[in-house]
């Protein structure tokens, strides 16, 4: 190995000094790039050979956004990286791309190549060093101190048991594909056990939970049976079953949507693992939380509304924000909060919107390929009035996982009020439709284009599905439409409960409407089925 080589590959081995020859590194992303089970686009792997060859010629100085940007994705020298996030958004990509080759098809392999977060720099590290100096006790000793704060899950292999030893990458594959739609949200942390792995309880390696499956066949196709096991009791607290013929051509396809389906499941705002910690947390003061329990009364608080979860969800996030502050989800959630606060005037405490900017900017500085950070940037932008760019910032969390079940009602919500009334209401309707754990407040943004529409009778219906009773939100958009529609004798109670969620709504509800439907035609409606119900608003 030459001299420059030993300057510009960086390694992580026993010895801190060693790095893997020069001409291995070559080989091995050769290895990479021929390999069927690197799911990368053209320009990714661009990416991933420029930064490799960049590192090995001794120029790892020269590895920044703007040279990738122009000279792998060709961008001219007028290139802004605060507007324009292609070349995060990629590294975002490629990381997972070489992350989803190291569990299914490169276990084996001599060399591993990765690209750290917060860095476009590769690090080359020769893993059987790792293998034979430090066992996997050790080797998890780490990661298990890193992390104990944030829930973990071990997610196995799915058992093959068709009889069909062709089918048997599709339980590592089905796998593999869960593990990374989880880790894109960085709230549960993921373990993987492969097949060649001794299976140990997961109180053995710290993790909580544990996400196991089967693949059978029958007179019908494939059957994937899918089980999550609260590793603290024992108890089996979710399974769920899937099926699909034996095209070939579908399988990828049918893993894929699995994945999307099972994570919506288990790791939204209100899915299985956030119910299950929940009320554990509900107990500990706010000073004693850790992160995610933060977070997890802040999902408590989406619920209900109330005074007293809003206070300790405040103190939680103040708190975990000091005890953890490179964690950008804890800002943007404390973003989120205040911006609640400012847009529906909740209580009586100062959370003034351009210091809920402030937060949500540091969330996605510190997180920005992180599809809720990114979500809650548009939130702030949306109460500030900033349409375009809200829009934009929409697109962007959008991009970085276009079939995210976990927050994509979210992001057709906030696209239906920034004014898309085609895309917006599409997802949204496609999220209802995927995900029984969908966040019921997009409700309101149909509502919002059906009185655009002026379909009052399907604006009529999406109220049904209204059930934030402590929310103002709820009589006013009943009342607003039984106005419309004539329905007075139902839209006077609906008015009243109304004023007695509200009682300063007469003159301050302009403000309060404008905060969320953005368009003057459909403000006007709004204001004038109140004032068919009595409800008259300065």
């Amino acid at each position: 190995m030459t001299t420059t080589d030993n300057k510009t590959s960086r390694a992580t081995t026993s010895d801190p000094e060693a790095v893997p020859p020069a001409e291995s590194i070559r080989q091995q992303l050769n290895r990479i790039l021929t390999s069927p089970e690197f799911k990368a686009t053209e320009a990714q792997r661009s990416f991933l050979t420029f930064v490799v060859k960049t590192a090995l010629s001794g120029r790892s100085h020269e590895i920044k956004g703007y040279t990738i940007a122009t000279q792998v994705f060709g961008r001219g020298e007028e290139f802004n990286q605060a507007t324009d996030p292609i070349v995060s958004i990629q590294a975002n990509k490629l990381r997972r791309a070489l992350e989803r080759y190291y569990l299914v098809a490169g276990q084996n392999d001599p060399i591993r190549i990765e690209i750290p977060k917060g860095t476009y720099v590769p690090l080359f590290r020769e893993t059987r060093h790792l293998d034979e100096e430090r066992p996997f006790q050790e080797r998890r000793k780490t990661d298990i101190a890193r992390t104990h704060t944030w829930p973990t899950i071990v997610i196995q292999s799915f058992e093959n048991l068709t009889g069909n030893g062709d089918l048997e990458y599709m339980g590592i594959g089905i796998a593999t594909e869960i593990a990374l739609e989880i880790t894109r949200y960085q709230e549960i942390r993921v373990l993987r056990q492969t097949p060649g792995e001794n299976r140990r309880r997961a109180s053995d390696i710290g993790a909580r939970f544990v996400l196991c499956g089967s693949i059978k066949t029958d007179v019908n196709g494939l059957k994937v049976i899918v089980n999550l096991i609260d590793g603290l009791t024992g108890m089996h607290i979710w399974g769920d079953s899937y099926r699909t013929d034996l095209d070939p051509a579908e399988l990828i396809a049918f893993e894929e949507r699995i994945a999307s389906t099972v994570v919506s499941k288990i790791s939204c705002e209100d899915g299985i693992i956030a119910k299950a910690l929940s009320s554990e947390s509900k107990r500990v003061a706010p000073a004693e939380l850790t992160t995610h329990q933060a977070i997890l009364r802040f999902y408590r608080f989406l619920n209900d509304f109330s005074p007293e979860t809003f206070v300790s969800t405040f103190q939680a996030l103040q708190q975990a924000c000091t005890n953890e502050p490179e964690c950008g989800l804890a800002w943007s959630m404390l973003a989120r909060l205040y911006s609640l606060n400012y847009s529906l005037e909740l209580f009586d405490l100062e959370t003034p919107i351009e210091k809920a900017a402030t937060f949500a900017e540091r969330g996605v500085k510190l997180d920005p390929a992180n599809q809720r950070v990114r979500m809650i940037m548009a939130f702030i932008l949306l109460f500030k009035n900033e349409l375009a760019a809200g829009l934009a910032e929409v697109e962007r969390a959008l991009q970085l996982n276009p079939n995210a079940l976990v927050v994509l009602e979210n992001l057709g919500y906030l696209m239906t009020l920034f004014g898309d009334w085609q895309r917006g209401p599409a997802l949204i309707n496609q999220a209802i439709e995927q995900n029984p754990y969908y966040n019921i407040t997009v409700h309101y943004a149909l509502w919002v284009d059906w009185i655009r529409q002026e379909k009052y009778e399907q604006a009529y219906e999406e109220t049904l599905h209204f059930n934030k009773p402590l929310l103002f939100w709820d009589p006013l958009l009943k009342a607003a439409i039984l106005g419309l529609s004539g329905k007075i004798e139902e839209g006077v109670k609906a008015g009243k409960d109304l004023l007695r969620c509200k009682p300063d709504f007469s003159t301050r509800g302009r403000v309060l409407i404008q905060h969320y439907i953005k368009f003057d035609e459909i403000v006007a409606k709004v204001i004038q089925g109140l004032k068919e119900v009595g409800i008259d608003v300065a």
